[in-house]
């Protein structure tokens, strides 16, 4: 990676981080912040994949899946922050939203008379639907899972960062065998191993980290059981996101982030591990920290 490149990935890094960190440290007080974000944020990754399937000058492809998009988010927003809507009521909703959704865009490549193959609708769809469950699950672990939300919250992005971070040096440093090289030449058997100790390494520095200087209490065999986990579900999220990209002859899905892409490039791996935490704490009742 030249100089030049390297320099511009840490300052974007730097002013996301100075944006984000504030946000997430007032998150409890005005939630309304971070929702709005995390919706920002989605509907700019669909934008994305709108772009990236070809469907982006196609208004009642794009139009449908930003609204099913907001609705969503709208929806998961009132339910999280609020008692106004029951679960059951808030399921019905959004299954409802989903049915209207996918019926408006089949019909208009149905009427389309070519304009849109419906091979190309079918992927706007999956991956919509995929984006805003990653996305939505965010919402929830935050505000949904105890007053340790927060806590649950950066699991997200410390298995992330740590599962990455460990899996590039690594594998750029004992790397020979490819992982999948048709899908993302870079990528190394060593480099896929160490990313499954970055992220248990990573967590436990988190976890160590929020006992000594919080007094979190810790069930440390089920965050090694989470991390392990999280590191493999982190990889192959990545993966599927280059793979749609090859699919489509694409480097970048964006260039949101000068030197690390769009919004795809850069959350991929949390939209895949967000859902995956909190399937365990919240459906497992299961807890990593306790107060």
């Amino acid at each position: 990676m030249a100089k030049k490149d390297l320099s511009k990935r840490v300052i974007t890094a730097a002013i996301c981080l100075a944006i984000f960190i504030p946000i997430l440290v007032f998150s409890s007080e005005v939630p309304l912040i971070l929702v709005s974000l995390i919706g920002i944020m989605a509907l700019i990754a669909n934008n994305e994949i709108c772009g990236c399937v070809g469907v982006k000058k196609s208004l009642y492809m794009l139009l449908p899946t930003y609204a099913f998009t907001a609705a969503s988010v709208v929806f998961s927003a009132i339910f999280a922050l609020t008692d106004n809507i029951g679960f059951d009521l808030f399921a019905m909703i959004i299954f409802g939203i989903l049915f209207l959704y996918v019926f408006f865009m089949f019909a208009a490549s149905m009427l389309s008379n070519g304009g849109v193959r419906f091979s190309q609708v079918g992927e706007v769809v999956a991956v919509t639907v995929y984006i805003v469950i990653g996305f939505l699950s965010m919402i929830f672990l935050r505000y949904n899972t105890g007053d340790v939300g927060g806590y649950n919250f950066m699991l997200i992005f410390m298995g992330v960062w740590f599962t990455d971070s460990a899996a590039y040096f690594i594998g750029r440093a004992f790397g020979k065998k490819k992982l999948i090289e048709d899908v993302s030449p870079n990528k190394t058997v060593a480099g896929a191993v160490g990313g499954l100790f970055g992220g248990v390494l990573g967590y436990a520095i988190y976890a160590l980290i929020l006992q000594l200087a919080y007094g979190i209490k810790v069930n440390y065999i089920y965050l090694v059981v989470l991390a392990l986990i999280v590191a493999v579900v982190d990889q192959i999220g990545d993966l599927i996101a280059s793979f749609i990209k090859r699919e489509h002859n694409l480097k970048d899905y964006g260039k949101l982030f000068p030197g690390h892409g769009g919004v795809m490039d850069r959350l991929d791996s949390a939209l895949a591990v967000a859902p995956v935490i909190l399937f365990l704490l919240y459906f497992t009742k299961l807890t990593v920290f306790t107060l």
